[in-house]
């Protein structure tokens, strides 16, 4: 089920544990959020996930460190989130019950399940299917007033795009690059005449019309050879100098003369083969934009996030 939970949060679910899920000190309040009390429980339920990751990560101080983090951090997101939820109820922002039965079908659609189907996963992960619906339209409340409080205020301009491009070229480049597969023809009892002979026998063959890979399964006896035979795609660096240097000046689909090795000799077939590029800025502009305007939003939230707090109150309580 571990698959259904990954679909969900693509679309920005964060489900709600069953109220069982912790009966010891299940009305302490840990934390108040103008009218909304913030209970222990809750906060368990939050720490849920991650904490069962840390506990099959770290033992002795370092669990319990790492535990206060994700305890400090989990806290947090609640607070963030109520805050949030106060702001789009005075914004007048609401998420109707249609909009999230359209949000459950879409998962259910990328998930291939029916709502029988559906109910059964969460339940086998021990989620009530109206929690689900509630803390479903809680996110998709929040997404709503993010994207006119925050995502709405991100502006790029022109010389910001050109700056980050001329900056980042790498990132928009792409090394010459070639795919290679070969057959090797080890020397038996060090017969290296043998091994060559092999070699260009082969050679011939695949020159007439046998299929490279055909006639690495048959020179090795071994029929996955066909597939195991290309050996991947490498930029200069990454191959011996002197496969290297043969390699890049031919073309694809060439087959090279046999290569002598230490142990034998053995052919190379370029499968395929790339030539250096940088993409333009028109080319990289959309990627540009996308990072870019990532990066503004994630500031501007953090921004409007403290802002937020400042005018709610909140009593964190040990």
């Amino acid at each position: 089920m571990k698959r259904l939970i990954a679909l969900i949060a693509l679309v920005f679910v964060t489900l709600a544990a069953s109220p069982a899920f912790c009966a010891e000190e299940i009305d302490r309040i840990v934390a108040i959020v103008g009218s909304r009390v913030i209970t222990l429980s809750e906060l368990q339920t939050e720490m849920a996930p991650a904490l069962a990751d840390i506990q099959q990560r770290y033992r002795g101080d370092d669990l319990a460190a790492a535990s206060d983090r994700l305890k400090r951090a989990s806290l947090n997101n609640i607070v963030d989130r109520c805050v949030q939820l106060q702001e789009a109820k005075l914004e007048g922002i609401e998420v109707t019950d249609e909009e999230v039965n359209n949000a459950i079908d879409d998962i259910m659609k990328r998930n291939k399940m029916d709502m029988k189907g559906f109910k059964a996963a969460l339940a086998s992960e021990g989620y009530e299917f109206d929690d689900y619906k509630k803390s479903l339209a809680e996110q998709l409340t929040v997404m709503r007033l993010v994207s006119r409080a925050v995502k709405s205020r991100v502006s790029l301009k022109d010389a910001d795009i050109t700056d980050y491009y001329n900056r980042n070229r790498d990132k928009f480049s792409q090394a010459a690059s070639v795919r290679i597969a070969n057959i090797s023809f080890p020397a038996q009892a060090g017969n290296m005449e043998a091994a060559l002979k092999n070699a260009e026998d082969a050679r011939k063959q695949i020159l007439a019309g046998t299929p490279f890979e055909e006639m690495a399964a048959k020179c090795t006896g071994e029929p996955n050879a066909a597939k195991t035979c290309v050996l991947g795609t490498f930029s200069k660096g990454e191959l011996s100098t002197d496969i290297e240097a043969l390699a890049f000046k031919m073309n694809a689909g060439d087959i090279s003369e046999p290569i002598k090795g230490d142990k034998g000799y053995q052919l190379i077939k370029v499968m395929e083969k790339s030539a250096a590029s940088t993409r333009t800025l028109e080319e990289a502009r959309s990627q540009i934009v996308e990072e870019l305007s990532s990066k503004q939003a994630e500031s501007l939230f953090a921004d409007w996030i403290q802002e937020l707090r400042k005018r709610t109150y909140v009593e964190v309580r040990n």
